[in-house]
């Protein structure tokens, strides 16, 4: 069977397709975008709407980081947008996406899928770089929740 990358390199870039789907309650519908599209794309029931970005994968140097960056051009301000309504309460709860990349808008099931959480999110004047990784960054370096309850030693007077 031959790897993905074999496949790649056999088949001409320009019909591959590479959608993202950022998903959180904070979203309603959430937000897919397709790569490089003039008009709004169904693919499997799902609708994407066009986008200019670039997915840049990980180095594959022996680290055990897995970690994807993407760089939105056009459109930016959508992204802006989309990310300021993760505020209050529900930031308690991470943003994840799902980078697809499919043969044909015809095709039920995509050739590869990875759903990573949002690390990180920043702008400039024209791009937004959105740092994707597989480890949920609400769980790192965050201490355990001080409760009363749980620690009646500790109750001051």
């Amino acid at each position: 069977m031959t790897t993905l990358k074999e496949w790649k390199e056999n088949r001409p870039n320009y019909s591959l397709l590479e959608t993202l789907a950022f998903t959180h309650t904070s979203f309603p519908n959430g937000y897919q975008v397709i790569k490089d599209a003039f008009s709004d794309v169904v693919i499997a029931g799902q609708t994407y709407k066009p986008s200019s970005f670039t997915v840049s994968e990980p180095e594959q140097d022996g680290t055990a980081s897995i970690s994807m960056t993407i760089t939105f051009l056009m459109g930016a301000e959508d992204v802006r947008t989309i990310m300021k309504s993760w505020k209050g309460p529900s930031r308690m709860s991470p943003i994840s996406c799902t980078y697809c990349m499919w043969a044909s808008s015809k095709d039920s099931s995509p050739i590869l899928t990875r759903t990573l959480y949002v690390k990180d999110v920043s702008s400039d004047a024209t791009n937004v770089l959105v740092t994707l990784s597989l480890t949920n960054p609400l769980t790192l370096g965050t201490d355990k929740i001080y409760r009363v309850s749980e620690y009646p030693g500790l109750r001051t007077s």
